[in-house]
Order: structure tokens, then C-alpha cells, then sequence
């Protein structure tokens, strides 16, 4: 009699164990299925925040872009007044040739007009690289990459070719094709090491690299943002970053 009561309280002590195991297993499921919401849910935020902030600096640039070209209207439209003395060769000029004179001027001038008519027509460089940037805007990242690749090859040496170069990157990151977008990004530090874009260009350069799981490619690059790029917001977050890697 006792050795049973011994064998129904191990058999208790059994089915009690194990449906403790059950539910701490069953625990174990919930929370790994909490974090791996978790981590989606950061991933998603993550992609949102990365396309506001593009969106924002595209915006930006293209405030500075206008303010720009309104103020060199401006100085264009300045009306400024010759001298009195080509006033008075002027008249004398017209006075003493008389109208046979015209004819050719007005001939002149007509021969002139389509050339004129035709550099008029053609878009600016900067009306380039808005349409660039507007595509990227609206999600067509293709027809941008192509747009900006058409702005630098036909303006290498115009102070947007440096952003020009960066966003490319940036629709490759957007992408995420980062083998591409390292490169893209590399282009800029190697082509443009002195201009704005060259601190964001090294910073996503080693972002993409971190995407890649090349940890050691990526510590390099960080630790190059802040020591060329000391002063930039780029050296500010390139610190955050080396400080979560370091870890």
C-alpha cells in the first residue's frame, strides 16, 4: 500500500512537471513571437523614418535651389544705364547712317533669333536635377537613378553633382541592393571629398555595409566620418552608430 501511494504521488509530481514545461515552452513561443514583432515593427519604422528624411532633404535642396536662381533673376533684371557718352555715339551714329542702315541689323537680328529661341528652350541644370529629384519623390527610383546619372554626365562639374551622385546611393539603398549602394555612396567620398555631400555619402556608405554584416568595413568608414568630417551632423550619428557596434 505504501509503495503505491509512493507511485501515485512521483506520477503526480511527473504530470505536474510537466505541464509546467508545457507552459513555460508555451511562454518561451509568445515572447519570441513578441520580438519578432517588435523587430518588424522597428524594421518598418526604421524604412519610414530613412524616407521622410529623404523626402525632407530633397525638399531642402530644392528650396536653396530656387532661392538661388530667384536671386540671380534678380541681379538680371537690374537695369543698368550706359554711359552718357555711348548715348550720344549712339545718336550720332543713327543720324549719319540714315535708314538704308537698317536693313541688315534687322536681318542680323532674325538670323540670331532661333539660336537665341533654342538656348532658351533647353532646361537648366538645375530644372534637371529637380525633375531628378521629383521622380525620387514619387517613388519611381529607377527613372531617378537615370536622371541623376544623366545630370552628372552631362554637368561633371556643377556643384549638384556631388548630391547628384548621392541620391543614386540612395535609390539603391532604398532598394536594398547595399552591395550597389556602397558603391554608389563610395563614389561620392572618392569624386567629391570636399563637397557637402561627402559626410552623408561615408555615414550610408557604412550603413550599407552594416546591412552587408561587413562589421569591419563599416567601423572604418564610421570612424572616417569623424575624423574628416568632425564638424558635420554625419560625425554626430557615425558616434551613436560606433558606440552600438563597439558594444
Amino acid at each position: 500500500m505504501k509503495q503505491l501511494y509512493v507511485f501515485y504521488v512521483l506520477l503526480i509530481s511527473l504530470c505536474l512537471t510537466g505541464c509546467v514545461n508545457l507552459q513555460q515552452e508555451q511562454t518561451l513561443k509568445d515572447v519570441k513571437a513578441q520580438l519578432s514583432e517588435l523587430e518588424k515593427r522597428q524594421t518598418k519604422t526604421t524604412a519610414s523614418l530613412e524616407e521622410l528624411n529623404n523626402k525632407f532633404l530633397l525638399l531642402h535642396e530644392q528650396v536653396a535651389i530656387n532661392k538661388k536662381g530667384v536671386e540671380e533673376v534678380k541681379a538680371m533684371a537690374v537695369p543698368v544705364a550706359p554711359p552718357e557718352e555711348l548715348k550720344v555715339i549712339k545718336l550720332e551714329t543713327e543720324k549719319t547712317k540714315g535708314v538704308a542702315k537698317k536693313e541688315p541689323l534687322k536681318k542680323a537680328e532674325a538670323e540670331k533669333r532661333p539660336s537665341v529661341k533654342k538656348t532658351e528652350n533647353a532646361p537648366s541644370p538645375e530644372a534637371r536635377y529637380n525633375e531628378a529629384q521629383n521622380l525620387f519623390m514619387a517613388g519611381k527610383l529607377s527613372e531617378s537613378a537615370e536622371q541623376f546619372n544623366n545630370f552628372i554626365r552631362h554637368f561633371p562639374k556643377h556643384s549638384l553633382a556631388d548630391n547628384a551622385q548621392y541620391w543614386i546611393g540612395e535609390v539603391y539603398y532604398s532598394q536594398k541592393d547595399y552591395q550597389k549602394a556602397a558603391v554608389e555612396f563610395q563614389k561620392v567620398v572618392d569624386n567629391y571629398p570636399n563637397e557637402n555631400k561627402a559626410p552623408d555619402a561615408l555615414l550610408k556608405a557604412a550603413f550599407s555595409n552594416i546591412e552587408l554584416n561587413s562589421k569591419e568595413r563599416a567601423l572604418e568608414a564610421l570612424k572616417l566620418v569623424v575624423e574628416r568630417y568632425p564638424s558635420s551632423e554625419a560625425a554626430a550619428r557615425a558616434k551613436v552608430k560606433l558606440q552600438e557596434l563597439q558594444k
